[in-house]
């Protein structure tokens, strides 16, 4: 008898309470890591990054014996195929929130429940997990703020998950000012940013830079494969204030980490809606018809430099700056009117960081169809005078 471990945004095995329980259980295990729809989507930069930390998972769990498997095959059609030759008793697998996902979990637990599997599922991909909430998932506030407050009165984050292998982790410099995948050099970021270097105490004056490596955490291109987990930055995060220093910078790590969750729980309540072009509410009609102006804006040709070096920036390196995301999106969806969808679905493609919830959350909360309903427009002039005064990241990528 075999169990098998699904593999999916939790390409680790610190803190991964999934991976925890299937060793504990089980001897015999196969490990499965099947490409999600979206990978297969995905340009080069994010298949890069996650091929890299696929291949550190890969030594990590041969080194201890163990086989693990990677298709490109849906996990559904990939698993009926083991089963012809191997006998199956249980499956163990992180929960998601996105739409496709959670429609691919329904036919995977579907098809255990035909085959007399065993299915135990995780929920470990936010800071908060959906049952330590102080509301329920109906109950939850339309508005982040409301959101936030009602986290911060009675938080609750779950203590780490002992990594069931117990090799302790060498921090590598790959990851210092590059996207190197693998758990390693996330954790080396981490560690980096944390106390290496302190920088974590000036991220709220810098985090809106636009050339400099660390003038962000750059945490989410990890974080959002699963190499590490929220609650790893979280304690990290706790830690560092306890025995360092405590500031508003240091917070707004926090603070970002709960608009994480915030559009995580989002996504899981509206479901579909979330990906489609009226999403929560209907609005202003949108033209589907300006495929040049799109494509002008994919290319990074149109009028605003400002928008056009941000674009060049994603295109030639996979990563944009949140305060570039809000731009482009903005003049895409404000100043050339195109349907907000396609700049979501480009994001998609190109994005290293890619995480469907996040990503569609925010294009929806900028386009007005979302939880705020005001059509956040931002003047593209303005804000390059206000972050790029000198021109500098306009001349960088023109």
């Amino acid at each position: 008898m075999s169990c098998i471990y699904w593999f999916r945004s939790d390409l680790r095995v610190s803190d991964n309470e999934a991976l925890f329980e299937c060793l504990k259980s089980n001897r015999d295990v196969i490990f499965i890591f099947a490409q999600s729809k979206s990978l297969r989507k995905a340009d080069i930069f994010r298949k890069k990054f996650v091929h890299q930390s696929f291949e550190e998972l890969k030594n990590k769990i041969e080194n201890r014996g163990f086989r693990i498997l990677r298709t490109e095959q849906t996990f559904p059609d990939f698993v009926s195929t083991i089963l012809t030759s191997t006998k199956i008793d249980s499956l163990y697998f992180t929960r998601e929130y996105a739409w496709d996902e959670r429609e691919e979990e329904k036919r995977v637990v579907e098809f255990c429940k035909a085959n007399n599997i065993e299915v135990h599922s995780f929920d470990q991909a936010t800071l908060i997990r959906e049952k330590d909430l102080p509301f329920t998932l109906q109950q939850m506030p339309f508005v982040f703020t409301e959101f936030r407050k009602k986290i911060e009165t009675h938080l609750e984050v779950k203590p780490l998950i002992p990594n069931p292998f117990e090799s302790k982790t060498n921090f590598t410099p790959d990851a210092i000012g590059t996207f190197s995948g693998g758990e390693s050099n996330g954790l080396a970021r981490l560690h980096y940013y944390f106390w290496e270097t302190g920088l974590v105490q000036s991220y709220k004056e810098t985090r809106n830079g636009l050339i400099n490596f660390d003038d962000s955490t750059k945490f989410s291109p990890w974080l959002n494969t699963g190499c590490i987990s929220p609650r790893t930055i979280y304690h990290e995060l706790k830690r560092y204030e306890l025995n360092v220093h405590e500031n508003d910078s240091t917070y707004w790590v926090f603070f970002e980490l709960l608009w994480r969750d915030y559009f995580k729980f989002f996504s899981l309540k509206y479901g579909k809606k979330i990906f489609l072009r009226d999403g929560i509410h209907s609005g202003t009609s949108l033209n589907d018809s300006r495929h040049e102006l799109f494509k002008l804006w994919c290319e990074g040709k149109t009028e605003d430099s400002f928008v056009n070096a941000n674009m060049k920036e994603l295109n030639q390196t996979g990563w944009m700056s949140n305060r570039g995301r809000q731009n482009v999106a903005s003049y895409l969806i404000h100043d050339l009117g195109i349907n907000w969808t396609w700049g979501a679905a480009y994001f998609e493609e190109k994005l290293i960081d890619y995480d469907p919830d996040l990503n569609w959350g925010n294009w929806l909360y900028l386009s007005g169809r979302g939880s705020d309903l005001r059509a956040r427009k931002f003047n593209t002039l303005k804000q390059a005078e206000t972050y790029d005064p000198n021109g500098e990241y306009r001349q960088l990528w023109r």
